[in-house]
């Protein structure tokens, strides 16, 4: 029993090194690396985010989404019109993007949450496809086509602080990635977190004890795709560079 308890204190230990090591790594490889690979390692943020907003769905609950860049794209039109239009600053839509987001998720999974396997899968590929082809086809003049928007402003704190370098992006999108995993890990451990891993394992069994499985699936899905409406925002305003 106390070598178990040794064992344990010291696997803690060692990662809680590991992370500090990784997080030193992350801060210093700017002033190490040119300009081309901080870029490079911008996306690498941006799609990590969106992978971590996808493991939510598929990982913790076992549900196939095969259209979860829909809500991304739904995150980075809605930055790119209610800036450009209203002037609302960037950083102030990050929530907005992940609500509009996630509200879009809540509207179309809804009449689907039921679904399971390929028949999940072939209705998300459909949704990913209405929003692509919706967004193309220029709706009321506001989403720019094939061209897309342009004007989008960089996040800023007022003059205090301008996000609009590579460098500043790059450490912008990994901020958010970090804080991101806290948050998850966080969830992952509370009440919610294992009821989506019960409904994962055995959904059946996951209902019979009482768990509202339609509720909690619904909830993975807006909370993934709110991630995935943050991975937009940041994307298409770094896009304006």
């Amino acid at each position: 029993m106390k070598l178990n308890k040794n064992v344990n204190q010291k696997n803690s230990i060692f990662k809680n090194w590991l992370v500090i090591l990784v997080a030193i790594l992350f801060i210093i490889l700017p002033f190490i690396i040119n300009a081309y690979w901080v870029d490079v390692l911008f996306f690498f943020g941006v799609y990590a985010l969106l992978g971590l907003s996808l493991n939510i769905v598929l990982g913790e609950v076992g549900l196939f989404d095969l259209g979860h860049m829909g809500f991304m794209a739904i995150g980075a039109y809605t930055t790119a019109i209610l800036n450009t239009t209203f002037g609302i600053p960037v950083i102030v839509l990050l929530p907005i993007s992940a609500i509009a987001a996630g509200a879009f998720a809540w509207l179309v999974c809804s009449p689907i949450i039921h679904l399971r396997g390929d028949y999940l899968c072939i209705v998300t590929i459909g949704m990913g496809e209405i929003v692509r082809l919706t967004l193309n086809n220029n709706p009321f003049g506001i989403t720019g086509g094939p061209n897309g928007v342009f004007g989008i402003d960089f996040p800023s704190l007022g003059s205090i602080f301008v996000v609009d370098n590579s460098t500043k992006f790059y450490y912008y999108i990994w901020l958010i990635v970090g804080l991101t995993i806290i948050g998850l890990v966080n969830l992952q451990r509370s009440r919610i977190g294992r009821a989506w891993n019960y409904i994962r394992e055995d959904e059946i069994a996951a209902e019979s004890t009482g768990i509202d499985v339609r509720s909690y699936k619904l909830l993975a899905f807006v909370l993934g795709a709110g991630l995935a409406g943050v991975a937009g925002n940041v994307y298409a305003t770094k896009l304006m560079m």
